[in-house]
């Protein structure tokens, strides 16, 4: 009885924004046309989307930072997990409080971080450019594909540490059995890392990549603070793209149908990754 209050409450926040939400994709809702919020156009916002090259253009963006930068953060991740696991007392304290360093910085901060140290003029990155005399460009944000992959750079130093203590807390809840037979069986750290302790871990990683993968496609406050979406459109994932239609074309509504689409198409994403995952653990 004494949760009700709470769960209605975290009800109303939900549901009410995502009703809204869901409604006014219905209509002709802009800023820039007078009366538009009244007028009723069915599915036509959502027609729209489908044709809409600028939309399948953020979407494949979005996909190639998600997919790679959760990647990339999941090996580091048990790598470094791995690592910890391997000390302990005082020493695994400090080295964990400093792995957790980057994921308690704000992702705008972030952002501003490496807009910092990518400054040609004064930035870290130019001044080891030129002390080095590599050959690398002093502005990688100006060329679509190290733009991307810089934006990839960002957000694997702010949330690898996710996977690392996720990846390290189901390492430390493993149970001690199987090792133990596994080495009276004379089995090699290779075997015992990919039939004992991925098995064992693989219900974690699976949930670490499901929070991580719907993170990253809310990303928003690098690709804003950092490319503005550019050069062109290389770097404009689905939030910024929604932002724009938003905020700065005024489409509300189609900003909203756009939001709903993201939705269902991360729900589902969601769904048959989860079903693969837990009906290929029950067949194992």
């Amino acid at each position: 009885m004494f949760h009700i209050p709470a769960i209605v409450l975290l009800t109303l926040i939900t549901m009410v924004p995502l009703i809204y939400n869901l409604r006014i994709s219905f209509y002709d809702f802009s800023l820039t046309r007078a009366g538009s919020r009244d007028i009723f156009v069915g599915l036509e916002n959502y027609k729209m989307i489908l044709s809409d090259h600028e939309f399948w253009n953020s979407m494949w963006v979005t996909a190639k930072f998600v997919i790679a930068s959760t990647f990339i953060q999941l090996v580091l991740g048990v790598i470094i997990a791995l690592m910890l696991n391997y000390y302990s007392g005082s020493l695994n304290r400090l080295l964990t409080s400093l792995v957790m360093i980057p994921m308690m910085v704000a992702p705008l901060v972030v952002g501003l971080m490496y807009s910092f140290i990518l400054n040609p003029q004064f930035g870290l990155y130019s001044f080891l450019v030129d002390l080095f005399h590599l050959n690398l460009s002093k502005t990688p944000l100006s060329a679509g594909g190290s733009a991307l992959f810089v934006l990839i750079l960002t957000d694997v130093w702010e949330w690898t540490p996710f996977m690392a203590l996720m990846t390290l807390a189901a390492l430390k809840a493993a149970p001690i059995e199987p090792y133990e037979a596994a080495l009276i069986d004379g089995a090699n750290s290779s075997q015992i890392f990919f039939r004992i302790t991925i098995p064992l871990i693989r219900p974690v990683i699976a949930v670490s990549i499901i929070l991580r993968g719907v993170e990253a496609c809310k990303v928003f406050d690098k690709a804003f603070i950092l490319t503005g979406g550019g050069p062109g459109n290389s770097t404009e994932v689905i939030d910024l793209f929604t932002y724009r239609e938003a905020f700065v074309k005024y489409n509300f509504s189609y900003a909203a149908a756009l939001c709903v689409v993201l939705f269902i198409i991360m729900l589902i994403f969601g769904i048959l990754y989860w079903n693969f995952v837990i009906g290929k653990q029950s067949n194992d």
